[in-house]
Protein backbone atom coordinates (compact mmCIF):
# COMPACT_ATOMS: atom_id res chain seq x y z
CA UNK A 1 0.00 0.00 0.00
CA UNK A 2 2.54 2.31 1.21
CA UNK A 3 4.47 2.05 -2.64
CA UNK A 4 1.46 2.29 -4.30
CA UNK A 5 1.26 5.57 -2.58
CA UNK A 6 4.47 6.68 -3.25
CA UNK A 7 4.44 5.73 -7.12
CA UNK A 8 0.58 7.81 -7.24
CA UNK A 9 2.74 11.17 -5.91
CA UNK A 10 5.10 10.34 -7.97
CA UNK A 11 3.16 10.13 -10.95
CA UNK A 12 1.39 13.01 -9.65
CA UNK A 13 3.81 15.24 -9.75
CA UNK A 14 5.61 13.87 -13.01
CA UNK A 15 2.24 15.10 -14.53
CA UNK A 16 2.46 18.40 -12.72
CA UNK A 17 6.27 18.95 -14.16
CA UNK A 18 5.50 17.90 -17.34
CA UNK A 19 2.74 20.31 -17.83
CA UNK A 20 5.00 22.88 -16.39
CA UNK A 21 7.56 22.44 -18.77
CA UNK A 22 5.69 22.05 -21.55
CA UNK A 23 3.96 25.63 -20.97
CA UNK A 24 7.53 27.06 -19.74
CA UNK A 25 8.85 25.74 -23.29
CA UNK A 26 6.03 27.95 -25.57
CA UNK A 27 7.13 30.72 -23.61
CA UNK A 28 10.60 30.21 -24.32
CA UNK A 29 10.15 29.51 -27.91
CA UNK A 30 8.37 32.41 -28.36
CA UNK A 31 10.50 35.14 -26.30
CA UNK A 32 13.83 33.61 -28.19
CA UNK A 33 11.62 33.92 -31.53
CA UNK A 34 12.15 37.41 -31.22
CA UNK A 35 15.90 37.43 -30.75
CA UNK A 36 16.84 34.38 -32.77
CA UNK A 37 15.17 33.35 -35.68
CA UNK A 38 17.13 31.48 -37.64
CA UNK A 39 15.89 30.23 -41.32
CA UNK A 40 19.59 28.84 -42.86
CA UNK A 41 19.42 25.12 -42.88
CA UNK A 42 15.78 25.66 -44.58
CA UNK A 43 17.44 27.57 -47.21
CA UNK A 44 20.09 24.87 -47.84
CA UNK A 45 17.29 22.29 -47.17
CA UNK A 46 15.42 24.65 -50.74
CA UNK A 47 18.78 24.92 -52.34
CA UNK A 48 19.13 20.81 -52.00
CA UNK A 49 15.73 20.54 -53.58
CA UNK A 50 16.88 22.64 -56.69
CA UNK A 51 20.21 20.43 -56.75
CA UNK A 52 22.80 22.89 -54.98
CA UNK A 53 24.70 22.88 -51.91
CA UNK A 54 25.68 26.87 -51.48
CA UNK A 55 23.83 29.04 -50.52
CA UNK A 56 22.67 32.86 -50.80
CA UNK A 57 23.25 34.21 -47.07
CA UNK A 58 20.59 37.11 -46.21
CA UNK A 59 21.70 40.35 -44.68
CA UNK A 60 20.24 39.08 -41.45
CA UNK A 61 21.30 35.87 -41.37
CA UNK A 62 23.24 34.81 -38.37
CA UNK A 63 27.12 35.48 -39.32
CA UNK A 64 28.59 32.60 -37.24
CA UNK A 65 27.21 30.01 -38.87
CA UNK A 66 28.47 30.45 -42.52
CA UNK A 67 31.91 29.63 -44.39
CA UNK A 68 32.78 31.08 -47.77
CA UNK A 69 35.22 29.29 -50.46
CA UNK A 70 36.00 30.47 -53.34
CA UNK A 71 33.22 33.28 -53.60
CA UNK A 72 30.44 30.68 -52.18
CA UNK A 73 28.79 30.74 -49.02
CA UNK A 74 28.09 26.98 -47.00
CA UNK A 75 26.94 25.97 -43.75
CA UNK A 76 29.23 24.22 -41.95
CA UNK A 77 27.31 21.63 -40.58
CA UNK A 78 26.91 17.96 -42.31
CA UNK A 79 23.98 17.91 -44.75
CA UNK A 80 21.55 15.76 -42.35
CA UNK A 81 19.71 18.28 -40.87
CA UNK A 82 18.61 20.45 -44.14
CA UNK A 83 18.06 16.97 -45.78
CA UNK A 84 15.36 16.13 -42.99
CA UNK A 85 13.94 19.52 -43.32
CA UNK A 86 13.58 18.98 -46.98
CA UNK A 87 10.18 17.36 -47.80
CA UNK A 88 8.61 20.12 -45.23
CA UNK A 89 10.28 23.03 -47.26
CA UNK A 90 9.16 21.53 -50.57
CA UNK A 91 5.24 21.89 -49.00
CA UNK A 92 5.52 25.13 -46.75
CA UNK A 93 7.92 27.19 -48.26
CA UNK A 94 12.29 28.07 -47.90
CA UNK A 95 11.11 29.84 -44.84
CA UNK A 96 9.58 26.61 -42.83
CA UNK A 97 10.81 27.52 -39.09
CA UNK A 98 13.63 25.30 -38.24
CA UNK A 99 13.39 25.04 -34.74
CA UNK A 100 10.99 21.96 -35.71
CA UNK A 101 14.15 20.06 -36.05
CA UNK A 102 14.75 21.21 -32.21
CA UNK A 103 11.51 20.16 -31.01
CA UNK A 104 11.05 16.59 -32.47
CA UNK A 105 14.80 15.92 -31.33
CA UNK A 106 13.76 16.57 -27.65
CA UNK A 107 10.70 14.32 -28.13
CA UNK A 108 12.93 11.59 -29.79
CA UNK A 109 15.28 12.10 -27.34
CA UNK A 110 12.28 11.88 -24.14
CA UNK A 111 11.49 8.31 -25.88
CA UNK A 112 14.81 7.53 -26.33
CA UNK A 113 15.88 7.48 -22.58
CA UNK A 114 12.82 6.24 -21.38
CA UNK A 115 13.48 2.72 -23.36
CA UNK A 116 17.16 3.04 -22.08
CA UNK A 117 15.83 3.65 -18.61
CA UNK A 118 13.54 0.24 -19.15
CA UNK A 119 16.34 -1.65 -20.12
CA UNK A 120 17.69 -0.85 -16.70
CA UNK A 121 15.21 -2.10 -14.82
CA UNK A 122 13.61 1.22 -13.93
CA UNK A 123 9.76 1.56 -13.14
CA UNK A 124 7.48 2.93 -15.60
CA UNK A 125 7.33 6.52 -13.02
CA UNK A 126 10.89 6.93 -12.89
CA UNK A 127 11.46 6.46 -16.36
CA UNK A 128 9.23 9.27 -17.23
CA UNK A 129 11.39 11.41 -14.59
CA UNK A 130 14.74 10.44 -16.13
CA UNK A 131 13.21 11.07 -19.42
CA UNK A 132 11.86 14.62 -18.56
CA UNK A 133 15.40 15.68 -16.49
CA UNK A 134 16.95 14.62 -19.76
CA UNK A 135 15.01 17.25 -21.92
CA UNK A 136 13.81 19.65 -19.73
CA UNK A 137 16.85 19.53 -16.83
CA UNK A 138 19.71 19.71 -18.94
CA UNK A 139 21.34 22.02 -21.76
CA UNK A 140 18.96 19.98 -24.50
CA UNK A 141 15.91 22.21 -23.32
CA UNK A 142 17.45 25.81 -23.91
CA UNK A 143 19.74 24.49 -27.66
CA UNK A 144 16.06 22.85 -28.63
CA UNK A 145 14.30 26.19 -28.27
CA UNK A 146 17.00 28.78 -29.20
CA UNK A 147 16.64 28.91 -33.31
CA UNK A 148 20.58 29.32 -33.92
CA UNK A 149 21.24 27.06 -36.65
CA UNK A 150 24.31 25.40 -34.77
CA UNK A 151 22.00 24.80 -31.83
CA UNK A 152 19.53 22.49 -33.91
CA UNK A 153 22.55 20.67 -35.62
CA UNK A 154 23.82 19.48 -32.19
CA UNK A 155 20.84 19.29 -30.82
CA UNK A 156 19.63 16.65 -33.54
CA UNK A 157 22.70 14.71 -32.76
CA UNK A 158 21.50 13.93 -29.47
CA UNK A 159 18.63 11.41 -30.26
CA UNK A 160 20.54 9.45 -32.69
CA UNK A 161 23.34 8.71 -30.43
CA UNK A 162 20.82 8.12 -27.62
CA UNK A 163 18.65 5.44 -30.24
CA UNK A 164 22.47 3.81 -31.21
CA UNK A 165 22.95 3.34 -27.43
CA UNK A 166 18.96 2.20 -26.93
CA UNK A 167 19.31 -0.59 -29.71
CA UNK A 168 22.62 -1.84 -27.97
CA UNK A 169 20.84 -2.31 -24.69
CA UNK A 170 18.04 -4.06 -26.41
CA UNK A 171 17.96 -6.29 -29.30
CA UNK A 172 21.95 -5.30 -30.29
CA UNK A 173 21.67 -5.43 -34.13
CA UNK A 174 24.71 -4.03 -34.84
CA UNK A 175 24.15 -2.63 -38.36
CA UNK A 176 20.96 -0.75 -36.95
CA UNK A 177 23.39 0.90 -34.48
CA UNK A 178 25.76 1.82 -36.86
CA UNK A 179 22.78 3.72 -38.87
CA UNK A 180 21.66 5.35 -35.78
CA UNK A 181 25.41 6.51 -34.99
CA UNK A 182 26.28 6.85 -38.92
CA UNK A 183 22.82 9.68 -38.49
CA UNK A 184 24.86 11.60 -35.70
CA UNK A 185 27.94 11.64 -37.79
CA UNK A 186 26.08 13.52 -40.80
CA UNK A 187 25.15 16.46 -38.42
CA UNK A 188 28.73 16.74 -37.23
CA UNK A 189 31.86 13.99 -38.42
CA UNK A 190 33.54 14.92 -34.63
CA UNK A 191 30.94 12.33 -33.45
CA UNK A 192 32.78 9.62 -35.31
CA UNK A 193 34.06 9.28 -31.79
CA UNK A 194 31.03 8.74 -30.18
CA UNK A 195 31.68 4.97 -31.75
CA UNK A 196 34.70 4.30 -29.30
CA UNK A 197 31.94 3.12 -26.59
CA UNK A 198 31.13 -0.04 -28.73
CA UNK A 199 35.01 -0.22 -29.57
CA UNK A 200 35.55 -0.48 -25.71
CA UNK A 201 32.12 -2.81 -25.61
CA UNK A 202 34.07 -4.93 -27.79
CA UNK A 203 37.55 -4.90 -26.03
CA UNK A 204 34.98 -6.20 -22.55
CA UNK A 205 33.98 -9.25 -25.16
CA UNK A 206 30.62 -7.45 -24.81
CA UNK A 207 30.43 -6.75 -28.34
CA UNK A 208 31.60 -9.14 -31.00
CA UNK A 209 33.65 -9.16 -33.76
CA UNK A 210 31.38 -10.04 -36.14
CA UNK A 211 28.65 -7.16 -34.60
CA UNK A 212 31.92 -4.90 -34.03
CA UNK A 213 32.53 -5.34 -38.34
CA UNK A 214 29.04 -5.09 -39.11
CA UNK A 215 28.46 -1.81 -36.87
CA UNK A 216 31.06 0.06 -39.06
CA UNK A 217 29.86 -0.82 -42.01
CA UNK A 218 26.64 1.57 -42.32
CA UNK A 219 29.20 4.02 -39.98
CA UNK A 220 31.84 3.94 -43.04
CA UNK A 221 29.02 4.76 -45.55
CA UNK A 222 28.21 7.76 -44.03
CA UNK A 223 31.31 8.68 -43.10
CA UNK A 224 32.25 8.54 -47.01
CA UNK A 225 28.69 10.67 -47.65
CA UNK A 226 29.72 12.93 -45.53
CA UNK A 227 33.16 13.12 -46.64
CA UNK A 228 32.05 13.28 -49.98
CA UNK A 229 29.90 16.58 -49.00
CA UNK A 230 32.85 18.60 -47.66
CA UNK A 231 35.03 17.50 -51.09
CA UNK A 232 32.50 18.63 -52.90
CA UNK A 233 32.10 22.40 -50.98
CA UNK A 234 35.75 22.56 -50.39
CA UNK A 235 37.73 20.26 -51.91
CA UNK A 236 38.80 17.96 -49.25
CA UNK A 237 37.23 15.00 -47.54
CA UNK A 238 38.66 16.25 -44.17
CA UNK A 239 38.04 19.89 -44.23
CA UNK A 240 34.47 20.10 -42.84
CA UNK A 241 34.26 24.24 -43.44
CA UNK A 242 34.85 25.27 -39.65
CA UNK A 243 37.96 26.86 -40.27
CA UNK A 244 36.57 29.17 -43.78
CA UNK A 245 33.84 31.15 -40.99
CA UNK A 246 33.36 34.56 -41.85
CA UNK A 247 32.87 35.18 -38.14
CA UNK A 248 36.23 34.08 -37.27
CA UNK A 249 37.33 37.97 -37.11
CA UNK A 250 34.43 39.09 -35.44
CA UNK A 251 34.45 39.67 -31.61
CA UNK A 252 34.13 37.75 -28.94
CA UNK A 253 35.65 35.04 -31.12
CA UNK A 254 38.71 36.87 -32.47
CA UNK A 255 40.24 37.48 -28.96
CA UNK A 256 40.19 33.73 -28.55
CA UNK A 257 41.09 32.91 -31.77
CA UNK A 258 44.50 34.78 -31.27
CA UNK A 259 45.61 32.13 -28.93
CA UNK A 260 44.87 29.33 -31.48
CA UNK A 261 41.94 27.50 -33.24
CA UNK A 262 42.43 24.53 -30.77
CA UNK A 263 45.15 24.80 -28.20
CA UNK A 264 45.15 24.37 -24.24
CA UNK A 265 45.24 27.54 -23.65
CA UNK A 266 41.29 27.64 -23.95
CA UNK A 267 41.22 24.70 -21.56
CA UNK A 268 40.56 26.43 -18.34
CA UNK A 269 37.96 28.44 -19.77
CA UNK A 270 36.00 25.91 -21.47
CA UNK A 271 36.35 24.36 -17.86
CA UNK A 272 34.62 26.95 -16.18
CA UNK A 273 32.40 27.63 -18.05
CA UNK A 274 31.33 23.60 -17.79
CA UNK A 275 32.01 23.04 -14.20
CA UNK A 276 32.10 26.24 -12.60
CA UNK A 277 30.64 29.32 -14.08
CA UNK A 278 27.24 30.36 -11.77
CA UNK A 279 24.41 32.26 -12.77
CA UNK A 280 24.72 36.58 -12.56
CA UNK A 281 22.87 38.28 -9.68
CA UNK A 282 20.13 40.43 -10.97
CA UNK A 283 20.90 43.75 -9.54
CA UNK A 284 18.88 46.68 -9.05
CA UNK A 285 20.95 49.18 -10.05
CA UNK A 286 23.25 47.93 -12.37
CA UNK A 287 25.45 50.97 -12.19
CA UNK A 288 26.48 50.23 -8.36
CA UNK A 289 25.67 48.88 -5.11
CA UNK A 290 24.66 45.26 -4.71
CA UNK A 291 20.71 44.98 -4.02
CA UNK A 292 18.95 41.97 -5.65
CA UNK A 293 15.93 42.45 -7.12
CA UNK A 294 13.35 39.93 -8.21
CA UNK A 295 14.26 37.16 -9.51
CA UNK A 296 17.58 37.55 -8.50
CA UNK A 297 19.83 35.66 -10.94
CA UNK A 298 20.25 35.97 -14.71
CA UNK A 299 22.14 34.00 -17.10
CA UNK A 300 25.66 34.52 -17.88
CA UNK A 301 25.61 33.95 -22.03
CA UNK A 302 28.81 31.91 -21.82
CA UNK A 303 26.97 29.33 -20.01
CA UNK A 304 26.30 27.92 -16.23
CA UNK A 305 28.10 25.42 -14.77
CA UNK A 306 26.03 21.71 -15.34
CA UNK A 307 25.26 21.50 -11.48
CA UNK A 308 22.64 24.31 -11.81
CA UNK A 309 21.33 23.11 -14.70
CA UNK A 310 20.86 19.67 -13.90
CA UNK A 311 21.57 19.50 -10.39
CA UNK A 312 21.23 15.70 -10.48
CA UNK A 313 24.32 15.09 -11.90
CA UNK A 314 25.93 16.06 -8.57
CA UNK A 315 24.92 11.94 -7.89
CA UNK A 316 28.55 11.94 -9.40
CA UNK A 317 30.22 13.53 -7.25
CA UNK A 318 28.82 12.19 -3.65
CA UNK A 319 26.88 9.04 -4.75
CA UNK A 320 29.14 7.43 -8.11
CA UNK A 321 28.89 3.91 -8.50
CA UNK A 322 30.69 1.95 -10.91
CA UNK A 323 28.67 -0.60 -12.91
CA UNK A 324 28.69 -2.63 -16.38
CA UNK A 325 29.01 -0.05 -18.97
CA UNK A 326 31.18 2.64 -16.65
CA UNK A 327 34.70 2.44 -18.01
CA UNK A 328 33.63 2.68 -21.82
CA UNK A 329 30.86 5.43 -20.80
CA UNK A 330 33.77 7.24 -19.03
CA UNK A 331 36.38 6.98 -21.75
CA UNK A 332 34.23 7.69 -24.62
CA UNK A 333 32.63 10.88 -22.79
CA UNK A 334 36.35 12.31 -21.65
CA UNK A 335 37.54 11.54 -25.59
CA UNK A 336 34.62 13.24 -26.77
CA UNK A 337 35.26 16.24 -24.71
CA UNK A 338 39.04 16.91 -25.73
CA UNK A 339 38.06 18.37 -28.63
CA UNK A 340 35.70 20.43 -27.07
CA UNK A 341 37.18 21.41 -24.18
CA UNK A 342 40.49 22.68 -26.56
CA UNK A 343 38.08 24.89 -29.08
CA UNK A 344 38.65 28.38 -29.12
CA UNK A 345 34.95 29.23 -28.90
CA UNK A 346 33.42 28.51 -25.67
CA UNK A 347 29.96 29.31 -27.02
CA UNK A 348 27.92 32.49 -26.44
CA UNK A 349 24.17 33.32 -26.14
CA UNK A 350 23.96 29.47 -24.55
CA UNK A 351 21.86 28.71 -21.25
CA UNK A 352 24.38 26.18 -19.85
CA UNK A 353 27.71 24.67 -21.66
CA UNK A 354 26.51 23.52 -25.22
CA UNK A 355 29.08 21.94 -26.44
CA UNK A 356 28.82 18.87 -23.46
CA UNK A 357 25.32 18.00 -26.12
CA UNK A 358 27.87 15.52 -27.52
CA UNK A 359 29.29 13.62 -24.66
CA UNK A 360 25.55 14.16 -22.50
CA UNK A 361 24.57 10.79 -23.47
CA UNK A 362 27.78 9.25 -21.93
CA UNK A 363 27.46 11.26 -19.05
CA UNK A 364 23.80 9.96 -18.35
CA UNK A 365 25.12 6.15 -18.50
CA UNK A 366 27.56 7.03 -16.05
CA UNK A 367 25.02 8.47 -13.77
CA UNK A 368 22.13 5.45 -13.74
CA UNK A 369 23.98 3.35 -12.08
CA UNK A 370 24.06 5.82 -9.07
CA UNK A 371 20.03 5.82 -9.08
CA UNK A 372 19.52 1.95 -9.07
CA UNK A 373 17.48 0.55 -7.68
CA UNK A 374 14.41 3.35 -8.06
CA UNK A 375 14.56 6.85 -7.98
CA UNK A 376 15.31 8.28 -4.29
CA UNK A 377 13.05 11.25 -2.92
CA UNK A 378 16.16 13.10 -3.17
CA UNK A 379 16.53 12.68 -6.72
CA UNK A 380 13.19 13.43 -7.72
CA UNK A 381 13.70 16.76 -6.12
CA UNK A 382 16.75 17.28 -7.85
CA UNK A 383 14.93 16.90 -10.83
CA UNK A 384 12.35 18.96 -10.00
CA UNK A 385 15.13 21.69 -9.00
CA UNK A 386 16.33 21.65 -12.05
CA UNK A 387 13.65 21.71 -14.29
CA UNK A 388 11.88 24.53 -12.52
CA UNK A 389 15.72 26.13 -12.83
CA UNK A 390 16.38 25.85 -16.55
CA UNK A 391 12.38 26.88 -17.07
CA UNK A 392 12.28 30.06 -15.07
CA UNK A 393 15.83 31.18 -16.17
CA UNK A 394 16.32 30.54 -19.84
CA UNK A 395 14.87 33.20 -21.03
CA UNK A 396 17.14 35.83 -18.85
CA UNK A 397 19.69 35.44 -21.49
CA UNK A 398 17.75 38.24 -23.04
CA UNK A 399 16.84 40.28 -19.79
CA UNK A 400 13.20 38.95 -19.39
CA UNK A 401 11.19 36.08 -17.61
CA UNK A 402 7.58 35.83 -18.85
CA UNK A 403 6.81 33.38 -16.09
CA UNK A 404 6.67 35.71 -13.89
CA UNK A 405 5.18 38.77 -16.02
CA UNK A 406 8.60 40.46 -16.68
CA UNK A 407 9.76 41.85 -19.77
Amino acid sequence: MKEFILIRWKLLLFIALLLFSLFSSVLILTTASKYNWDYSLSLLANQFIHKHISIAPANDMPLGDISTYHGKFYLYFGPLASIILMPFVLVFGKNFPQVILGILSAALSFYAIYSISKHFKFNKVDSLFLSLFFVFSTVLLSSSLINISAYQVEVLAVPFILLSLNEYFSKKRPLLIGIFLGLAVMTRVTLILAALFFVFEYLQKRFSLKQLILFFVPLVLFLLITGGYDFVRFHSFFDTGYTHSIALNTFPLSRNLQYGYMSLSHLPANLYSFLVMPPQPLLTDANGGFVFKFPFLKASPWGIAIWYTSPLFLYLLFKFRKAKYTVSALLTAIIISIPLLTYFSIGFAQFGYRYSLDFLPFLFLLLIPSLLPKLSKTAVFLIALGVIFNCIYTTSLWGVYPLFGIH
